[in-house]
């Protein structure tokens, strides 16, 4: 189950089969506005994010925007409010969250709008139960254990659940170790529908690895339909090794409006720990 955590950008290729220089006219390239959002059924997991893609050539992190008018709306007719950086953490600039903390409702549909230099954009997400894990268990993977890529982790985390045949499903799943959202490489994104999982997600491996006393959380995700496919164009352009008949790299699809890159996503969250023993 080597599936793949969000992040947006525009990436271009250009190509040449001979020596002639080839000049690009970045110039015209426009900046464009990112958006990452999350409503949730657990407390302290909504928030929103807005930021600004950069030039070509510019490196370091994404202009954050401070000053966005950000609101969530549902189908119940509840209207939440985001506002930025509550804490003044300078870590969480461009980060939005909700004035009056609330949880998401599986079964409604969530409309984020977010304003931004008198442009409005707008997306809309359906918020689906998530199965819930049963329980975890851990092994020695015996292969990375010849040869671990982080010394003294060689430990696997067994996923253990039931997956409901009566409904098609989607899911994002993340590995923290010792509280640390974990990758085992930096392009991984891992997220699967029903029909990988099966009816039994039966002592389902971990991609990531731990040693003995570490603690090991399993958080698993509902997600639409949009946000699976958003997730499976990501993979594409993450791991687009741009060869000669490799198809050219182009954004996600997004349910985000107004030419915006990134995704809103409505879940359900079921977290599960185990302290990994020898």
């Amino acid at each position: 189950m080597k599936l793949n955590i969000f992040l947006l950008l525009v990436v271009t290729v250009a190509l040449s089969a001979c020596e002639k220089t080839v000049m690009l006219d970045i110039s015209q390239s426009q900046s464009r506005v990112i958006i990452e959002g999350l409503v949730a059924d657990v407390p302290g997991y909504q928030y929103v994010k807005v930021t600004r893609s950069s030039g070509f050539y510019e490196t370091g992190s994404s202009p954050r925007i401070e000053n966005a008018s950000v609101t969530v709306t549902d189908d119940a007719g509840n209207r939440y409010d985001f506002v930025h950086n509550p804490g003044g953490d300078a870590d969480s600039t461009g980060y939005y969250r909700p004035s009056i903390p609330f949880l998401g409702v599986a079964g409604r549909n969530y409309h984020l709008e977010v304003l931004v230099d008198e442009e409005v954009y707008e997306a809309s997400d359906l918020l689906t139960p998530v199965t819930k894990i049963d329980s975890l268990t851990s092994q020695i993977n015996e292969e990375e254990r010849e040869d671990p890529d982080k010394a003294g982790k060689f430990y696997e985390v067994l996923m253990f659940a039931k997956e409901p045949q009566s409904s098609t499903d989607y899911y994002l799943f993340k590995f923290y170790r010792n509280d640390s959202l974990t990758v085992y490489s930096d392009t991984d994104i891992y997220y699967a529908d029903d029909e990988l999982l099966g009816e039994s997600i039966d002592g389902v491996p971990s991609p990531v690895y731990y040693a003995p006393g570490d603690l090991a959380r399993v958080e698993m995700y509902s997600i639409s339909r949009d946000a699976y496919v958003f997730y499976n164009d990501l993979q594409r352009l993450l791991t687009n090794d741009g060869g000669l008949f490799g198809q050219p790299p182009s954004n996600s699809r997004t349910n985000l409006s107004n030419g915006a890159l990134g995704f809103f996503q409505a879940s359900s969250v079921d977290v599960t720990e185990l302290v990994v023993e020898q």
